[in-house]
């Protein structure tokens, strides 16, 4: 049975989202450092690694391997010869 309920989108972190806003403002502005650029290069580049993740995982689920059962283990059954017709 597929699952219906796709994936819930992990979030970039709070603190980072901020601190990536305030950045985004200051490059837009022009009032950004060369220190703060570099942050901000550092941070788009984590944004991005999330975004691409998340796409991933509702991948995943729109071709339904999210709700496939993992993987098979193989196990090893016992039967005394006697006991095998009870």
């Amino acid at each position: 049975m597929k699952n219906s309920v796709p994936p819930k989108p992990r979030r970039f972190p709070a603190t980072k989202q901020r601190r990536l806003d305030r950045l985004l403002e200051k490059n837009s502005e022009g009032t950004i450092t060369p220190a703060e650029k570099a942050v901000l290069e550092q941070l788009v580049a984590e944004a991005e690694q999330w975004m691409v993740a998340n796409a991933k995982r509702l991948v995943r689920f729109s071709k339904g391997e999210a709700a496939r059962p993992q993987a098979a283990v193989p196990v090893t059954v016992w039967v005394r010869p006697g006991q095998a017709g009870r």
